[in-house]
Parts: structure tokens; sequence; C-alpha cells
């Protein structure tokens, strides 16, 4: 028996730009773009002589005029991204939270001075416990110069505000700040808000105001922007926001190496990230995930094996993220297994992100006898369990029979679900099963169909050799201008197993639109007339290739 792995020695957003107000109009009559600040961010932060100065001019000028005006809408309660998925405390802390605004109320009306700190507590308890309609009315309880005045009240509502999505509301509030170049929090706020939202180049042209107006980043705000940074791979904006880490002394912060780790990986540098990695002097749970994680992403299994075998050689104790991506980013049964055994002799609390992960690691490798007896254990199910169960049995019927199980127990299906049963139907040749689904989907779930679920369907009766219904699918359903190379790939090759001239044509003709250099669709109708004694055709097609300087 192989030595385990485990012990050997380890290798050395949302919609139109916020932030910018969609437009914002400076003296000289110049509006600031999405693509002035990304062209000002290339530019900038590059070694050139030639930037654009012009630009740079609009972002120096990007300060609010808002300030001028004093007054200030209060914002009605709205559903937004964020607080649509925010999972609300108790209703008795909220019934105490309500009866101290009530006695604050009664206060004020009788003429009582309210101390800034009470303000300010108060929002830091609505920022906690995720009560923003409280904290709406406590703000219209603020006085508009205790707001304008005391940066600690303001720039607490200003976290509150931009916590939820209230971006234009937080940033009317930022912009009537006074001092807040003396602090980095409200800008952090900000930062933190327009990332939430996926307002990725908001966030950044902020962070470069915060800079450039003289404001010191701290802690807080480079682990910020670097995901950021990260998230929409922009490693050269990464780069420059690294030099800034050094220059403000948090080059030595586990912290924000985390961070650094992240932003590099994501951004496609893994050989960067594993520098910075190693040059992390203690690290912790998100250091070791991070990593882990970019190997993963990347495809590098050997890695990302070692990464996890340092880790518990150093005595760091995998959680259930580093758990789950091991199991899910390496293609080996045998570590799939010594991961499995590990985690049941160290006694891991259970979870179901490593529970969804090993039925994910038998199943793959044909193993469904475990996968069935994980899942039959697993105290609880969510959606990804279900899933995983029903694909893991994509060619079996048994997909069905979970299928009925997963809707005995009020579990709802999503886009994933169906694409895994009209598979399995299309495998089995089950026409009538998968045609009851692809309407369920839409009738009774209410899914509008997408590219996946039509190319199951054509699948489906091309395998069943009902190729005129696939191509209805196609044209009736999907629409032939929106159909893609796969689905018309997958009705010539249908054309192909059972001979089908006509149709096989009209999808050969749009393949060699939508993909003109690969041969193989070329090949597949030059067999379709050869199969069927149409050598002539079979002649033109193959001249046909060679004109284009295709290999057959």
């Amino acid at each position: 028996m192989a030595s385990s792995w485990l012990c050997s020695t380890p290798f050395t957003v949302v919609t139109t730009t916020t932030t910018l107000r969609k437009y914002y109009t400076s003296n000289n009559g110049l509006a600031v773009s999405r693509s002035d600040i990304l062209s000002l961010l290339y530019t900038s932060i590059s070694a050139k002589k030639n930037t654009d100065n012009k630009i740079l001019k609009k972002l120096r000028k990007w300060k609010t005029q808002k300030g001028k005006n004093n007054t200030f809408s209060y914002p009605q309660p709205k559903p937004t991204p964020l607080i649509i998925h925010q999972q609300p405390y108790p209703q008795t802390k909220f019934q105490a939270l309500e009866q101290v605004l009530n006695d604050l109320e009664d206060s004020i009306e009788k003429g009582i001075k309210i101390d800034p700190e009470i303000y300010a507590s108060l929002l830091e308890t609505c920022y906690r416990f995720q009560a923003i309609h409280h904290g709406i009315r406590l703000h219209r309880l603020i006085p508009p110069a205790l707001l304008h005045g005391n940066i600690g009240v303001s720039s607490k509502l200003v976290r509150l505000y931009a916590s939820y999505g209230y971006m234009d509301e937080a940033h009317d509030l930022f912009d009537q700040m006074t001092n807040k170049d003396m602090y980095a929090f409200p800008w952090n706020s900000l930062i933190s808000g327009y990332a939430q939202l996926g307002l990725y180049d908001d966030a950044i042209a902020l962070y470069f105001q915060m800079v450039e107006e003289g404001v010191e980043p701290d802690l807080y705000t480079f682990p910020r922007v670097l995901k950021v940074c990260g998230g929409i791979g922009l490693v050269r904006v990464g780069e420059e926001v690294h030099r800034h880490v050094v220059r403000y002394g948090f080059g030595g912060d586990g912290f924000v190496l985390n961070a650094l780790v992240d932003m590099y990986s994501k951004c496609g540098d893994i050989v960067k990230a594993r520098k910075i990695f190693n040059k992390i002097p203690f690290r912790d749970s998100v250091s070791w995930n991070s990593m882990l994680a970019a190997y993963v992403h990347h495809g590098l299994e050997v890695e990302a094996i070692d990464v996890f075998r340092q880790m518990l050689l150093e005595g760091e104790k995998p959680d259930s993220f580093s758990i789950s991506a091991i199991l899910t980013g390496v293609s080996s049964l045998d570590v799939g297994v010594q991961v499995h055994g590990w985690v049941i002799r160290q006694g891991v609390e259970w979870s179901l992100s490593i529970a969804n992960s090993l039925i994910v690691v038998y199943s793959n490798h044909g193993k469904l006898d475990k996968a069935r007896s994980i899942f039959n254990q697993m105290p609880e199910k969510d959606i990804v369990s279900w899933n995983s169960i029903i694909s893991a049995h994509c060619k079996h019927s048994e997909a069905i029979a979970y299928f009925e199980k997963m809707e005995e127990a009020n579990v709802n299906p999503d886009k994933i679900t169906f694409v895994s049963l009209i598979s399995a139907c299309a495998y089995l040749r089950l026409v009538n099963a998968g045609e009851r689904l692809f309407a369920l989907m839409y009738e009774k779930y209410k899914m509008k169909p997408i590219m996946e679920h039509y190319g199951c369907m054509v699948n489906l009766y091309g395998r069943a050799g009902l190729i005129e219904k696939a191509y209805s699918i196609i044209v009736d359903g999907m629409g032939s201008e929106a159909a893609g190379p796969t689905l018309w790939g997958a009705l010539l090759y249908a054309c192909f197993l059972h001979g089908n001239v006509t149709i096989g044509e009209i999808s050969a003709n749009k393949l060699f639109e939508l993909e003109p250099d690969n041969e193989h669709n070329f090949v597949l109708l030059m067999k379709i007339y050869e199969n069927t004694g149409r050598l002539e055709d079979m002649e033109r097609i193959r001249k046909m290739l060679a004109d284009r300087g295709l290999d057959h």
C-alpha cells in the first residue's frame, strides 16, 4: 500500500456608475465617465511620461460640490441586493431598539440635549443588528449640524447606508462631511459598499481620489481595494496598490498580505501570489485557504496537494473550505479517500460543503454506492446536495427518483437540477420523461430555459432519432440566431448518426458561419454524404476544406 501523501515531506454588480453620479460636470464642463477613470488608472500607474493630464485633471476635480447644498433627502426603505440577502436578528432585539428610539424621540421633544456618543452608539447598534429601517429613523433625529460637524457620527451613518446598498445616500452624507480627509473610515465604508454591489471601477476611483487628497489608508483599506482589483483582474492597478501597501508600512501585516495573495492569484499571477504567501510571518486559515484556492483554480493539483500537506505539518487544522477545495480540486480518487479518512479520524465537524464535495468525488469515479451512503447519512441537505446526487446518477433512472424525493422534501430545484435531469433522460432515451421535465421547469417553477437546457433537449431528440423535433427546439425554442455552435454541433452529430441529409446540411452551413476554422464540422458533413452515397457532394466539401487550408 502506497504511503499516504498526507504524511509526506512537503515540496520547497449592478447597473450604472454611482460614484461618478452617472456623470459629473466640473467647472470647465468636462464630464467624468467610467472609461475616463479606467483610462486614468491604466495611464497614471505606468512609467510613461505621457499620462493623460486632461483626465487626471478631471479626477482631481472629482470632488463633490454638493457640500454647498446642506439639504438631504432621507432614503425611503427599499429592497437593495444587499438587503435582500440579509438575515435579520430576532424580533426581540428589534423591539428593544424600537423602544430605545421611542425614548430618544421623547427626550428630544422635551428639549433634552443628546450627547453625540449616544447617536454614534445607536448607529453602531443599527449596523450590528442589520436594522436599516431603524437607522433611517435615527438619521431623522440627528441634528444636521451635528452630522455635518461630527465625523464620528456621520462616518457611522455612511457605513450603515453603504452596507445596505444605499450608495447615493451614503455618498451624499460623505460629501457633506467636514474633516473627512483626516480619517480612512468613511472612505473605507464607501469603497466597501461599491465593491459589494460589484461597482468595482467606482471603488477603485474612490481609492485613488482618497490617496490623491492625502488621506492615509489604514489596515482595512487595502484588503477592500485589493479584493476589487482581483474581482476584475486589474493586475496593474493591483501592483500599484501593492506599492502603496509598502509605502504606508503594511508590507508585513498578515491581514494585508492575505489580500495580496488573493488578488494576485485571481489576476493569474500565481508565482507572485506564492512569493507573498511565503513571506507571511504567521499564516492563519485565510492564508492557507487563499493559496490552496489559487492552485485549485488554476488546475495545479500537485501544488494544491503540497499546500494542504504543508498546512497539516505546520499544525494548522483545515476547515471546511480547505477540505472542500482539496476534494473538488484534485482528480485523484486516492487523495479523496485519504482526505475522507482523515476527516473521520480527526473528528472534523461535518459540514454540508464537505459532504457535498465527497459526493462529487465518489460519483466522478463511479463509486455511486459511496456517494449514496454519504448522501443518505447527511442530517441536512441543501440544493447542492440534491444536485450532486442527481448529477451522480445522470446515466441512471435513479436521477428521476431522487428528483421526486427532492420535491417531497420541499426543496425547489434550480436550473442546474434540470440540466442533470434532462441529460439523464437523453442518455436513457426517455423522451416523454424529458419533455415532461422541460415543461415542468417553466410551467411549475417559472424558469426560463437557458442554452444548456436547449442543448439537452437537442441531445434528447437527437439520440432518439427525432431529428425534426431537435431542429424545431432550436428554431422555434431557442431561435436559430441565438443558438450557438454547441446546439448546432449536437444537431449535426445527430444527423450523422441517423443519416438526415437535409437538416444535416442546414446545421453544417450554420456551423461554417459560426466556426469557419473547425474542420470537425466539415468532416461530419462529408461522412453524412458518404454514408448516403452522395460522393460528389462529399468531394465538394473536401475541396472546400482544402481551400480553407484545413487538414483532413
